[in-house]
């Protein structure tokens, strides 16, 4: 499922969610898009931008992200465009930068950004100085497999 962030009516970033790693998660996103949130920054968690969202799910692909800090030390994790939900809160979060937060609670991975990672890194920026820019969340349909 990929899903369109769209920034003054503008699309600015696409993200991919993994249906396959989170099924439950997924299935109400998908039920509960298009909705509108409002852009915060993490200002004690790192690069960080952080949405509320109209669902509410139980953790599933669970991580800790602060273990992410050896395999991004190593190369072997690619930081910036990790996309995850935290359930207690109801918040997606986007990780704009490589700056890895320091968070002790569990999130779960959700997808990644897999377009216009660069333009969120610039609007992760603006919102550390000025919070609640206005977002569009929405799906992003895609064509029908065609029989063979």
């Amino acid at each position: 499922m990929k899903i369109n962030l769209n920034l003054a009516g503008e699309g600015v970033a696409v993200i991919e969610i993994w249906e396959d790693r989170v099924p439950l998660i997924a299935a109400k996103l998908r039920e509960a898009l298009p909705f509108p949130t409002y852009l915060q920054h993490g200002k004690l968690t790192g690069d960080l931008l952080l949405m509320q969202t109209k669902i509410l799910a139980d953790w599933e692909n669970i991580f800790y992200p602060e273990d992410l800090a050896d395999d991004a030390a190593a190369g072997t994790a690619e930081v910036r465009g990790s996309v995850s939900y935290y359930g207690p809160r109801q918040q997606l979060s986007i990780m704009y930068g490589d700056d890895i937060p320091p968070e002790p609670l569990p999130v779960s991975g959700i997808g990644r950004v897999i377009e216009g990672a660069d333009r969120l890194e610039l609007i992760g920026l603006r919102t550390w100085l000025e919070p609640g820019a206005r977002v569009v969340l929405s799906l992003i349909e895609e064509p029908a497999a065609s029989a063979a």
